[in-house]
């Protein structure tokens, strides 16, 4: 009888647990979650790829360390220009096309890397490598906010960033195993992710670009070239999310760098601060993006841009294992809390029909970040060291985000005394 009730009683919790899976399933669009596991694929190979890429060049290219953190750095020069139209294609042509196309050219970019030879090779391919990218992740974007209410779009976006953060979780650790047995190994497995992309957007991704009436669209219909003028808090917001960038980008550039100087398996210390760092945000992100949905989203983004204050001043003060383990709680509740909240900012501040072109301006702030951080942080690492680059980072941060909470503030003000946009069908 004993044994009956018990195994009733896993009988149970199984049967909720399918059905609490079923329901999360149901909560969001189709479109959704086939963009997650798209997201994440994509970044288990950018993640195994991008860290490896200024040790690649330096060791298999005997290129310099500033020569190598120039290739990253230079296909974000490029693209801070192309971002200026690329989200027009997608609104133009809809999102569903640039869903197609950029993979495909991602797809024969990698194929050249592997046969590259020379480090001005990946000057070439890593810019256009990072054009597709360009295309693609603002109409990924936008399209989640096309299918998404507003009150859910917080949490689709969450959802977004999990995928992410589940890629780096495991991408540097796969990456690790890929470079020692062989390097190629890394373009090939993000060329067949690419493949992949082209094939699950070709056989699950619908149309889904808002549709206005022609009255509608003549009276509304914005300028390619969307100017300063008119749209000063969308620049001003590019701007002041560009230090996040720089923290971001110090990971993916100068920290396997900055490591080496205080471990000597610097490698695979790296690969657990990113592995830890996956794991939180991949277990946690959707527990804090609930939870905090109670706050203002100022207050969220202030506390956003505290943590971040907290993640530089350890790594340039207290470089120590277990003390950087903290660091990379506070980075990844950064991540978690400021992400989502930031890209619901830039929905709301969009019409529907040039959604795609306000998130592909507002990645100009990463590119801006992918321009400046890995240059600055290896000429300021080699010159100054460790304390200045963090310390200066975290002065950076403390003071971007005490201007972007009133800039978010008054946004916000605006938005809710504007009349209720017309609706669109689509």
């Amino acid at each position: 009888m004993g044994k009956e009730s018990k195994h009733s009683f896993i009988y149970r919790v199984i049967g909720r647990a399918q059905s609490t899976v079923g329901k999360v399933h149901k909560w969001y669009h189709s479109v959704v979650w086939v963009h997650f596991w798209l997201t994440m694929s994509r970044c288990i190979t950018g993640f195994m790829l991008y860290p490896y890429l200024v040790i690649y060049m330096t060791e298999q290219l005997q290129a310099s360390a500033v020569a190598a953190a120039g290739a990253i750095s230079f296909p974000s020069f490029v693209a801070l220009f192309f971002k200026f139209w690329a989200g027009n294609i997608s609104d133009r042509f809809g999102r569903r096309p640039v869903l197609l196309i950029a993979p495909l050219m991602q797809f024969v970019v990698l194929i050249g890397m592997m046969v590259a030879y020379e480090v001005w090779h990946f000057y070439v391919l890593l810019t256009l490598n990072g054009l597709s990218a360009n295309l693609f992740i603002p109409a990924t974007h936008a399209q989640i906010a096309d299918v998404v209410p507003e009150e859910k779009r917080t949490e689709a976006y969450s959802l977004n960033n999990i995928a992410i953060n589940i890629g780096m979780s495991l991408g540097p650790l796969l990456g690790i195993a890929a470079y020692q047995l062989n390097p190629s190994l890394i373009f090939g497995g993000e060329a067949v992710v690419a493949l992949f992309t082209v094939a699950m957007v070709y056989m699950k991704i619908p149309e889904t670009l808002p549709r206005v009436d022609d009255r509608s669209k003549t009276s509304t219909k914005p300028s390619v070239w969307m100017g300063v003028a008119s749209h000063w808090p969308l620049y001003l917001l590019i701007l002041l999310s560009v230090p996040i960038f720089m923290v971001e980008m110090q990971m993916n550039s100068t920290l396997p760098l900055y490591l080496k100087e205080h471990f000597v398996d610097y490698l695979l210390v790296y690969g657990i601060l990113r592995t830890v760092t996956g794991v939180l945000t991949a277990v946690l992100q959707m527990p804090v993006t609930l939870w905090s949905e109670r706050w203002r989203t100022t207050h969220v983004i202030f506390v956003g841009y505290l943590l971040l204050v907290g993640y530089g001043l350890i790594y340039g003060f207290t470089p120590f294992f277990w003390a950087l383990l903290v660091a990379e709680f506070c980075w990844a509740m950064s991540d978690m809390l400021l992400a989502p909240r930031l890209k619901k900012v830039v929905s709301l501040m969009a019409e529907p029909q040039v959604r795609a072109r306000y998130f592909s301006l507002f990645d100009i702030s990463l590119s801006l970040g992918k321009m400046t951080a890995p240059v600055l942080g290896s000429v300021v690492l080699v010159s100054y060291g460790g304390q200045v680059l963090f310390g200066g980072l975290a002065a950076l941060m403390l003071l971007a985000g005490l201007l972007q909470v009133r800039l978010v503030s008054w946004i916000l003000a605006v938005k809710s005394k504007e009349p209720e946009a017309p609706k669109v069908a689509g």
